[in-house]
């Protein structure tokens, strides 16, 4: 359990160590994705997605603006820092953004079918394959003190803030407390819930048996992509322009920020307008904060050192100490798990 109020704040780096895609290898499987035969979009649920979409709304449906938006998606993503960029760019474009987020939904939950933390044929966990997962070091180290007749405080002073739409993250940490601790997947459910998860750009689907948002449609993890299921993702992603949920959610992040002790950035490129979400107005509370830069420059790395020590520098200029390290998410966390959970 954490001895100081901790935030971890999540990029795609963190779920690329179970095989998730990275911003760049989610840009190439958009391009394939985007691709049109002479019967339509070469992969079939896209199509299918797009119809399901017009069967619920009273336009007839016309799949010419949809060919022409993908043709133009496929020709940007090579000059493209992100499909969230480009979605960002072109949010007047209603077809684009459409298009866009049935690509990604369609992706993402492909890929949450074939990583390292599916289940397997019995419906387990296989934790061998994710012992080089951060989640994985992360409960391990949270386990480290607790009984399994008193769990209910596992995650009392933890949250996490993921900018993936994957849920790699509630998936593994239920199924590792059903593992370990032995208890049944309801009990595991319930205590994993205890675990403040939050996803400002929305997710592919409401994780089962989580409850943040009991409004939205329960997906499976790495559920098949049938057209009613890749709709019901659309409408839980959101673009950097819509933040549908932007007084709530992000007064909640800057919250939580505000009054941690320690800050990690797992996997995190320290984009501005994500950074921009995070930074409450002033910081009472001194601060801690590692990271991880792996692949970045020096000089790069040294901007963003500088950046993050201006901006959780407390309102009486005590400045946050800074840790970034030319490590991936889970080595970061093997290499300083006692200055962070101790």
């Amino acid at each position: 359990m954490f001895k100081h109020k901790t935030v971890f704040v999540v990029g795609a780096g963190g779920s690329k160590e179970v095989s998730l895609p990275t911003g760049d290898e989610l840009r190439k499987i958009i391009i394939e994705k985007m691709k049109i035969g002479p019967s339509g979009f070469t992969d079939g649920n896209i199509g299918a997605a797009l119809v399901e979409i017009y069967n619920r709304r009273p336009q007839p449906f016309d799949i010419n603006p949809y060919i022409k938006a993908a043709n133009q998606i496929a020709e940007a993503m090579p000059g493209a820092l992100s499909i969230d960029n480009f979605l960002a760019t072109h949010a007047n474009n209603g077809h684009i953004v459409t298009l866009g987020k049935i690509a990604i939904a369609s992706s993402i939950l492909a890929k949450e079918s074939t990583c390292d933390i599916r289940l397997n044929g019995e419906g387990k966990l296989p934790l061998g394959k994710a012992e080089n997962y951060w989640m994985n070091t992360f409960c391990k180290l949270v386990s480290e003190e607790a009984v399994s007749e008193d769990l209910n405080n596992l995650f009392h002073d933890v949250s996490i803030i993921t900018f993936n739409y994957d849920r790699c993250i509630e998936h593994f940490l239920a199924h590792y407390l059903s593992t370990y601790f032995l208890i049944d997947m309801p009990r595991a459910l319930e205590l994993s819930g205890r675990l403040r998860i939050i996803h400002p750009y929305g997710q592919v689907g409401n994780y089962p048996g989580r409850s943040e948002n009991t409004a939205a449609s329960a997906i499976p993890f790495g559920a098949r992509n049938n057209a009613a299921d890749l709709v019901n993702a659309v409408e839980q992603i959101h673009t950097f322009m819509e933040r549908k949920t932007e007084h709530q959610v992000v007064a909640t992040m800057r919250n939580v920020i505000a009054e941690a002790n320690h800050i990690v950035f797992l996997g995190f490129a320290f984009a501005d307008m994500n950074m921009e979400l995070l930074i409450p107005e002033s910081v009472a509370v001194p601060k801690t904060v590692f990271g991880t830069v792996l692949g970045l420059p020096s000089p790069t790395t040294q901007a963003i050192d500088n950046t993050l020590k201006s901006q959780f520098q407390t309102v009486n200029s005590i400045s946050a100490p800074v840790h970034l390290a030319q490590l991936k998410a889970n080595e970061l966390l093997q290499h300083y798990w006692h200055p962070i959970f101790k």
